[in-house]
């Protein structure tokens, strides 16, 4: 009886060392997946930011040379022909 027990005890203390260390192993992945994750959404915010200023440097030097003239202004080339 007694070494029925001892087996008993070794597949428990087996079994739950193994869900113990399976546990661990699983948030362990589970947690660096999300880091993973969280670097790749700062690395594309980046990525779109760098890209939304590009865009408004852009927009804001076609506005520069959008500039209106004054009514009646007449470029130096142009009289002269």
């Amino acid at each position: 009886m007694k070494l029925v027990l001892q087996i008993a005890l070794g597949v428990f203390l087996g079994t739950l060392t193994s869900a113990v260390t399976l546990e661990i192993w699983q948030l362990q992945r589970e947690s660096e997946a999300k880091q993973v994750a969280e670097n790749l959404r700062i690395q594309q915010e980046q990525v779109r930011h760098e890209q939304g200023e590009r865009i408004r440097a852009m927009l804001l030097q076609g506005r520069k040379g959008q500039e209106k003239s004054p009514e009646g202004f007449v470029p130096d080339d142009a009289q002269s022909r």
